[in-house]
């Protein structure tokens, strides 16, 4: 779509949905009046009534899914957003992917912050990062808050160059209650969650504690077809005060996932149910290399935060939430060799890479090393290793912010401060036979690096917001100050050290209330990412050429809150500068490169434009019956030819046109809903030369698709005779019609999307 048709379809929509809208508007404005009183920060579906494009789940979102799935799926409907996941219920976080309007999460970009209750959730990098899922069941979180192109000014994050999610966690009950659920599904998955809130202790407290323990399959191969477990725990307690309030929240999560592989577009094409990965043991390292239960993501997860808010005075609010993050975990690969390192003298050395490194697939009668191919000798033995990579992380830090209402202003400031500390070792584990499995000596042969990071980070922001009459006015600016460093534990001359002071980032808004049901908003921000410290783990790379990302966003939007219908509608334009990507990881024969510190060489390909359009309806059609639509369109091209990647070239792997919608009925205690979600064809590729001349540019046209869901429930009281109090019955069927597509991904790496499964859930309240 040219440049020109998309701005006059845009336009064309934004009439469209505007002149039904002021209509209503019109005729209802009288029976909103007690709209007038709605506070800005309440959410709706429709978000906050700020002066940036903002959606939010709610509790129909949450009974589509399936328990057991990842909490990142319930955004998967909202405009702009595409949730990709390798797992049928989301259970590998290496094969999660998101984009949002140009920005991505994905295995080499991480551009959208994410934040558990405004705490930061430590990056989203496979590297030492940790996802919302991490954190959160799906019955504990409240509901989502995704700001699509800003945030706001006080979020806590780094990589919220194209907007932050925040994940709200459910308050405790005030009333004692007990919930106990058990969930079955395709591919084996089995999920128990149990819940106990206390009710009202003290006469100021109320806490809730969880437990939920998961296993699935994954939904390629059958037998040793590889798996995801997950344990996960959470509490959280609020004690109201006379003047403040104490909120503690406690989670850990310990989970195993076997992982999904990416395939080429051909590959797709050849087979869409088969991701490469094997599900036999044959005892050829050659073959077992692709082993599915070999290719594994291993990792714990704690995070502690202690919020206080003080009601200082009638006008002046103080927030100090102080938090702590530990993990700790490993990925796995088989590699189909083992490795000899030598020093310069060529005597074998047991850790760190080393001058020189030479793989042998084979040892004598000896056990010693064959280095010169000549494998057909006798009593010669077969070797492989099991190379794990292991991340240890703690962090530590605080967020305070003061809120201060003088006469039409509302001052706003504040602070956040964070230490992060982390090591990633590589250790290479000798394969004791590999005829019969990846069983390993745990004692490592070779450690090839053994890196400590630390990261410093001080943010600090001003912003007031002024009432003008009908208009809100919102103006601020921001600042970010990270220190990295890297330290080499084996190579000192390797340390590296990155600096990121961000100018100071302006931010501006306006919100024009037209009527109490009708209100038009405008902004603009100027977002920034630091240089992630997963850069410092390339080796041989010059940092100084690397600039931090930077993104100015501009919104233009109009919001409708009506008695049976809520709409919004969104322009955008953003220019993304100094864009960093990772260069495709490295492969040797197709499979990877194993002894590689990283996948590829991290650039900056020049600049971003995008712009687009984003619009939602929620219609209560009737008592009980609600139909629910969003729609997206988006345009995003690179500006320069650089490194490779051609001006005017769309994104790679960033869909254009998305179309969910979702019909939702209740009679008394039954319920019912159908989704589907329609993403248009993009192109997955932008710089990816054809095979078969050397010279053509193949874009990798990704098909269109659309995916049907649907859901059923059945909540009945149960008498007071009965030790319980309710009994709930859930059906979640995904993917009704079986259809085979890409889900994500990122350029030339594209994850299958899972065939048709179903969950069923039982629950009980005492």
């Amino acid at each position: 779509m040219s440049q020109f048709a998309f701005n006059r379809l845009s336009l064309a929509l934004m009439m469209a949905l505007t002149t039904p809208l002021l209509s209503a508007a019109a005729t209802e404005s009288d029976k909103n009046t007690s709209l007038q009183e709605q506070d800005v920060e309440v959410v709706s579906v429709l978000g906050k009534r700020v002066s940036y494009a903002n959606n939010s789940t709610d509790d129909q979102m949450k009974q589509a899914m399936a328990p057991i799935g990842n909490v990142m799926n319930l955004i998967d409907n909202l405009p702009g957003i595409n949730v990709g996941q390798g797992d049928a219920f989301g259970s590998d976080d290496y094969t999660t992917t998101i984009s949002m309007r140009g920005f991505v999460i994905d295995r080499a970009d991480q551009q959208l912050g994410i934040t558990i209750d405004g705490i930061p959730n430590g990056g989203s990098a496979y590297a030492g990062g940790s996802k919302a899922n991490r954190y959160l069941d799906v019955e504990n979180t409240r509901f989502i808050e995704v700001g699509q192109g800003s945030a706001d000014i006080a979020s806590a994050s780094l990589d919220a160059l194209g907007g932050t999610i925040n994940f709200v966690s459910a308050d405790p009950h005030m009333d004692s209650t007990a919930r106990f659920a058990y969930t079955s599904g395709s591919y084996n998955a089995r999920r128990y969650f149990a819940r106990v809130d206390s009710g009202e202790l003290f006469g100021h407290t109320s806490a809730y504690l969880s437990v939920s323990d998961s296993f699935n399959n994954r939904w390629i191969g059958t037998g040793s077809n590889g798996h995801a477990d997950r344990f996960h725990v959470e509490f959280k307690s609020v004690t109201e005060l006379d003047k403040g309030r104490i909120t503690t929240r406690f989670s850990y999560d310990d989970a195993h996932e076997d992982n999904y592989d990416y395939r080429s577009l051909a590959q797709f094409k050849q087979n869409p149910r088969w991701d490469g990965l094997t599900n036999a043991w044959t005892g050829d390292p050659d073959i077992d290399q692709n082993f599915a239960e070999a290719w594994s993501t291993l990792r714990e997860n704690s995070l502690l935060y202690v919020k206080t808010e003080w009601f200082l005075t009638d006008t002046l609010d103080l927030t100090i939430t102080p938090y702590l993050h530990l993990q700790n975990g490993r990925g796995d690969w088989l590699p189909p060799y083992q490795v000899f390192a030598t020093d310069v003298a060529g005597n074998r050395i047991n850790q760190g890479n080393g001058s020189n490194r030479i793989t042998y697939t084979h040892v004598d009668a000896n056990g010693q090393p064959i280095l010169d191919g000549n494998n057909q000798q006798d009593g010669s033995k077969r070797v492989s290793s099991y190379r794990h990579t292991h991340y240890d992380k703690t962090r530590y830090g605080a967020t305070a912010n003061l809120s201060w209402e003088l006469g039409e202003h509302r001052l706003r400031t504040g602070v956040w401060l964070e230490s992060q500390q982390r090591n990633q070792t590589r250790d290479w584990h000798a394969v004791l036979d590999p005829q019969i499995y990846h069983y390993f000596d745990e004692q490592a042969y070779w450690v090839q690096f053994n890196d400590d990071y630390d990261n410093k980070v001080l943010k600090y922001y001003l912003q007031d917001q002024l009432q003008l009459g009908d208009v809100n006015l919102t103006l601020g600016l921001q600042q970010y100050r990270i220190e990295t460093r890297r330290t080499d534990l084996f190579q000192p001359a390797n340390n590296g050290k990155v600096s990121n002071t961000s100018s100071l980032l302006p931010s501006v808004g306006l919100i024009y209330t037209l009527n109490p049901s009708l209100e038009v908003f405008s902004g603009y921000s100027k977002n920034f990412k630091a240089i992630p410290d997963t850069i410092l783990n390339t080796v041989g790379q010059n940092f100084s050429e690397l600039k931090p990302e930077t993104a100015d966003n501009i919104e233009l939007g109009l919001r409708y809150f009506g008695n049976s219908i809520s709409a919004a509608l969104t322009l955008y334009q953003i220019k993304f500068n100094n864009r960093i990507t990772l260069l495709t990881y490295q492969e040797l024969d197709g499979a990877p490169d194993y002894l590689t510190e990283l996948d590829g060489t991290f650039i900056n390909i020049g600049g971003v434009n995008s712009n687009g359009m984003e619009a939602t309806i929620d219609w209560r059609l009737a008592a009980g019956l609600s139909w629910r639509s969003a729609l997206t369109l988006n345009n995003s091209e690179y500006t320069e030819n650089i490194n490779g990647y051609r001006k005017g070239d769309k994104v790679a792997a960033i869909p254009e046109t998305m179309l969910s919608t979702s019909l939702n009925y209740q009679l008394d205690n039954y319920r019912a809903g159908l989704s589907a979600k329609y993403t248009g064809s993009y192109f997955g590729a932008a710089k990816r030369l054809d095979a078969a001349s050397g010279s053509l540019w193949n874009r990798d046209s990704i098909p269109a698709h659309t995916i049907i869901n649907a859901n059923f429930g059945y909540h009945v009281p149960l008498s007071s005779n009965s030790n319980f109090s309710a009994l709930e019955i859930n059906l979640v069927l995904n993917n009704l019609t079986n259809k085979a597509y890409i889900t994500g991904g990122q350029e030339g790496a594209y994850l299958l999307g899972a065939g048709r499964s179903s969950s069923l859930t039982l629950s009980l309240s005492f």
